[in-house]
């Protein structure tokens, strides 16, 4: 049997069953979070316990380099996969470019649920607290998110946030209320 063919049938024994059952994937982002910044690091003050289940429970990519300077970019390189300057998203108030290919929309074509909850800014430019609109070709939805809280900023008390495209009033602070 040539190589070329095994390797093709390894490829496809591992699909098959990769399919059936496939994994949970959970993607946590945190702006200036640096790398060292939790327990499962041994950090001498913070304490991440639901963090460090996940790394010792999971499979965990601990060598990504942030997109650009500013979490937008970086944004744009983790859901696309591409630098920043390829997709259009050079830093805050830029839109991702509609060509792009959100790993999201990859997930929802192979049944993955997906979601995101917390700060966009992949939409273009808003003032803080401007909700997103349901409508907006650049939001969550659009990108590949099915379920969605989503705010334009992450340091908001008593924030209006965009759920599922409608405005929704809460209390509190907009950190804390997403990751209840």
């Amino acid at each position: 049997m040539k190589p070329c063919h095994l390797l093709f049938l390894v490829f496809l024994a591992a699909c098959l069953s990769a399919s059936a059952k496939t994994p949970n994937v959970i993607l946590v982002m945190a702006d200036d979070q640096g790398w060292g910044q939790t327990g499962y690091y041994n950090h001498p003050v913070l304490k991440t316990p639901n963090l460090d289940a996940m790394a010792a429970n999971g499979l965990r990519f601990d060598r990504f380099y942030a997109g650009g300077p500013v979490c937008s970019p970086t944004r744009a390189t983790v859901l696309t996969g591409r630098t920043h300057d390829r997709t259009g998203v050079f830093s805050h108030g830029y839109a991702l470019r509609d060509q792009e290919k959100p790993l999201p929309k990859a997930m929802q074509k192979a049944g993955y649920a997906t979601g995101h909850f917390g700060k966009w800014h992949l939409n273009g430019l808003r003032g803080p607290g401007v909700p997103i609109l349901g409508d907006d070709t650049h939001g969550p939805g659009p990108t590949g998110f099915g379920t969605w809280l989503s705010v334009t900023n992450f340091f908001d008390l008593n924030p209006v946030m965009s759920r599922q495209g409608k405005f929704e009033e809460f209390k509190g602070d907009s950190s804390e209320i997403i990751v209840d």
